[in-house]
């Protein structure tokens, strides 16, 4: 195999593994939100999307455009830039590639974004508009949605509702699969496998699940609590934690904050400090770390009757 066809198959194939998990990661912050107030969230949102776009875009012009005859300094100097639409504009010069005007608007606000408001809090001026990129994704979902979006108080904020996240995950999967279906015919035409994707990743939910929201997981998350917390007959890891892990005294007024816990790193954060107050009175701290940690082994045995597994 060539260099230039190594490099082509595997070093873009790792590539595009990445460009899946910044996707991934953008998605699931943007699930995640639980309002359009906090700045940060929307830069998450943006950060994660932008780069994973980006990734996508470059491995699909260098399949499109390189072959032996370039001058490699020069084709690669020509991939310095941040301009998604620059990018675009390559690839359709090859390829019938239309956006229609609100993907090509939402190209412009990431590109905006990673241009300007990525460092724009780095800069003086920037207390004239501190939160540019939180506002601009709030007018585009207020436009294309003909909603108003409240962020004026903690209690009043316009919640992040179904709506939204299944508007924003249909808007990045009319971009990023047709960019992969030029991957998938460029690598064909050349007889590569850059396109390849490991089972069970994250870039597989984006581009062989082709899922741009957690919708799914959420409905997961709500049949495996169902199984596990269930008297039907089950596993010995379900079984090992009914008989021997006693629960700890958690509200049931706050059920709903423990699901949403479950459902999301992020709100693990504000659910440890009461686990940490419920530990003070945990007298076999060890022994129960130790059975909790057992309890998710895949080689658990455990049977009703036994008193370890």
């Amino acid at each position: 195999m060539r260099p230039d066809e190594y490099w082509k198959n595997f070093n873009l194939g790792t590539e595009l593994d990445i460009a899946g998990r910044f996707l991934f990661n953008g998605l699931q912050a943007f699930h995640e939100m639980r309002n359009f107030a906090v700045e940060e969230d929307a830069f998450e949102f943006l950060y994660g999307v932008a780069v994973g776009i980006e990734r996508l875009l470059k491995i699909a012009v260098i399949l499109t455009e390189h072959d032996a005859a370039n001058d490699q300094a020069e084709f690669e100097d020509g991939l310095k830039t941040h301009n998604h639409q620059l990018l675009i504009q390559r690839l359709q010069k090859r390829h019938q590639f239309d956006l229609a005007g609100m993907t090509n608007e939402f190209i412009g606000i990431l590109s905006t974004f990673y241009k300007s408001h990525r460092y724009g809090r780095y800069s003086l001026g920037s207390v004239h508009a501190p939160a540019r990129e939180r506002d601009e994704l709030i007018t585009f979902l207020e436009k294309h949605l003909k909603v108003e979006i409240n962020i004026s108080g903690m209690f009043d904020s316009t919640r992040n509702e179904r709506r939204y996240k299944m508007f924003i995950g249909r808007t990045i999967s009319k971009i990023v699969l047709p960019i992969f279906h030029i991957i998938r015919n460029e690598a064909g035409r050349l007889n590569l496998y850059t396109y390849e994707i490991q089972y069970g990743s994250k870039a597989s939910k984006i581009f062989l699940r082709e899922s741009f929201d957690f919708e799914d997981e959420d409905i997961l998350q709500g049949e495996l609590i169902a199984y596990f917390v269930s008297g039907e007959e089950s596993g010995p890891n379900s079984r090992f934690i009914r008989d021997l892990i006693k629960p700890l005294p958690f509200d049931p007024a706050l059920e709903a904050d423990y699901l949403s816990a479950l459902r999301s790193d992020r709100y693990k954060q504000e659910v440890l400090d009461e686990l940490e107050g419920h530990y003070e009175d945990v007298e076999d701290f060890k022994d129960r770390r130790n059975m909790l940690e057992a309890a998710a082994s895949d080689h658990l045995s455990y049977d009703a009757g036994e008193d370890e597994d």
